[in-house]
């Protein structure tokens, strides 16, 4: 394939952004899997995200207008959209370097009658397979590749029909911002979907693009909690005057209701495909 002129090399800003990151999840595999073991042990039943939902309508379009039956899905995560895939195709085919995340997809595709979903235990970069698959498809799970370009490669190598890849994008909350502003650091590491957009082009595909709008609202019980999960994002332990600083900017935005604190934040979908086939300039 010949590369189109390179202005940026954004693959190579993707990369940077991913190894500037200082969590050990992002450079360690046990810490990665320790991480989903103890976040899937908290998980009951499937309660896919509500923001999934209209992605995972607009994935069934691109099924049917594909004639989509065999599905290889990237880090599925809880299930977001393993089980509309099912639904929707003859087989699904999931790869993640966590086995408690692929225990309880088979968990959950049980109890809700899939027996068409199959399950590989190993990372991405690792995968090897003889066969190719209608639709290659991966959701807010490549934050930790470095190398866009040969993940993507390695899509387009495995698929016959459609390539689509996706992440929830977006600028940090307003209160996020404003606790920056006032000289205390936030982390913020929400990556974007036109990094896609860009390697892919670069690569000489032509993607399409579709953008959905979504909103997330952020419940706390009450002050303490408040406090404890947005400073999650602070890399420092607060001294207690700054701790009433923070506290004080996110009662600007977190208003009590019954159930707690709550704020809403806005946000989008985007989502990316390409055609594997497509001619090569």
């Amino acid at each position: 394939m010949k590369e189109r002129g390179i202005f940026q090399d954004f693959n190579e800003l993707w990369a940077n952004h991913v190894l500037a990151s200082t969590s050990e999840r992002m450079k360690n595999d046990q810490a990665e899997q320790n991480f989903w073991k103890g976040f899937m042990e908290k998980k009951i039943g499937y309660q896919p995200d509500p923001s999934s939902r209209p992605v995972a309508e607009f994935l069934k379009k691109i099924i049917k207008e594909n004639q989509v039956n065999s599905v290889l899905e990237l880090g599925p995560g809880w299930g977001n959209y393993t089980l509309d895939l099912a639904q929707s195709c003859d087989t699904v085919e999931c790869v993640d370097i966590s086995e408690d995340v692929l225990q309880f997809i088979q968990k959950i595709g049980k109890e809700h009658h899939y027996n068409n979903i199959q399950t590989r235990h190993i990372k991405w970069e690792d995968f090897s397979e003889n066969k190719k698959y209608d639709m290659v498809f991966g959701y807010n799970c490549f934050y930790r590749l470095a190398d866009l370009k040969a993940c993507f490669e390695k899509m387009t190598k495995y698929s016959k029909k459609i390539c689509v890849v996706g992440m929830n994008s977006g600028v940090a909350p307003a209160w996020v911002q404003e606790i920056n502003q006032a000289g205390i650091k936030v982390s913020w590491e929400w990556k974007d979907y036109i990094y896609f957009v860009n390697v892919l082009y670069q690569m000489g595909f032509d993607p399409q693009v579709k953008v959905l709008p979504f909103c997330k609202q952020f419940v706390y019980s009450d002050e303490e909690s408040l406090l404890q999960g947005e400073c999650r994002r602070i890399g420092a332990e607060l001294q207690e005057e700054k701790k009433e600083k923070v506290l004080k900017i996110l009662l600007k935005y977190f208003k009590k209701q019954e159930g707690g604190y709550c704020a809403t934040a806005y946000f989008h979908s985007g989502i990316v495909s390409w055609n594997p086939n497509q001619i090569k300039e």
